[in-house]
């Protein structure tokens, strides 16, 4: 059994073709054929049958499905050893929800510790890194969504990362004491990846707000810079604030906002050395957090 045969197995499965298994694996059709009798020579089962011209899949082969995917995913995961030997590299997954003075601060922190090399890659939302993490392309990921019922991938609560209201100094909202959804009637709202989930739990909120110009840029930064300029006010994370911007522009609390569960959660593989690495970075960010207190 290899890693064709398996990948094969679920692009035919998937498509229930094995001419449009041989396109989407650039192969002929007979490559197919003989990958997929080959594997049920192994397996001692039929994995497919045919009726006229269509492909069905057996009892014997929905079984194998999933393991399958989990025996690829392992199969990946066991040729990075003699990278993972040769060199302490860990690769860090952010979504956009984090500023970069919070990522630079970490990096800092894995800097102290010394003996790492570290890659930083940015997910589009939480469940884009949840599946890069599982396809072995991250090894540690801030996130939050849970994997859930993952035997190969921990997770630690770390904190939560509040929502929060931006504007700048100057703006009209600066006058008002306490802040209700009401006061965002006729105001533009800036946000960032909009299409995420935790935006789609914001709207839900945001829902009778009165005559509202939405604007949707691509991170953090774009959106302080257009909130400092006065183009409008921003909804966004805690963390997603660079420092250098609080001389500028005031931080808000609305409490239906506020409330909205953001929580902050460490993932990573169990890998022997990653899990490692991965306790150092933890334990240095807790303990950075209880020195600021």
């Amino acid at each position: 059994m290899n890693e064709s045969q398996l990948e094969t197995f679920l692009i035919v499965a998937k498509c229930k073709s094995y001419s449009k298994a041989a396109v989407a694996l650039d192969v002929t059709q007979p490559t197919i054929t003989s990958r997929i009798k080959a594997l049920e020579d192994i397996l001692q089962c039929k994995l497919f049958t045919r009726i006229g011209h269509d492909i069905f899949i057996t009892k014997e082969g929905n079984m194998l499905i999933e393991y399958a995917k989990n025996i690829l995913i392992y199969m990946q995961h066991s040729k990075e050893i003699t990278n993972l030997v040769k060199d302490p590299l860990i690769k860090i997954g952010f979504s956009p929800g984090y500023s970069y003075s919070f990522i630079v601060e970490l990096l800092n922190l894995i800097k102290s510790i010394g003996g790492i090399d570290v890659q930083v890659l940015e997910g589009y939302d939480s469940v884009n890194l949840n599946e890069r993490c599982l396809l072995g392309e991250v090894d540690l990921i801030f996130t939050r969504e849970v994997l859930p019922n993952q035997h190969d991938i921990e997770s630690e609560y770390l904190f939560n990362n509040e929502l929060i209201l931006a504007h700048a100094k100057n703006h009209k909202l600066a006058m008002t004491k306490e802040l209700y959804l009401e006061d965002l009637s006729n105001e533009t709202i800036i946000s960032f990846k909009r299409n995420s989930a935790l935006w789609r739990l914001i709207d839900q909120r945001l829902i009778g707000v009165q005559n509202v110009t939405r604007i949707d840029v691509e991170n953090s930064e774009m959106l302080l810079q257009a909130v400092t300029s006065g183009i409008g006010i921003g909804i966004l994370p805690e963390l997603g604030i660079s420092k250098r911007y609080h001389k500028e522009i005031e931080i808000r609390k609305i409490t239906e906002i506020s409330n909205i569960p953001n929580e902050v959660y460490v993932q990573y593989r169990k890998n022997s050395q990653i899990r490692g690495l991965a306790k150092r970075i933890i334990y240095s960010i807790i303990n950075h957090k209880y020195a600021e207190v």
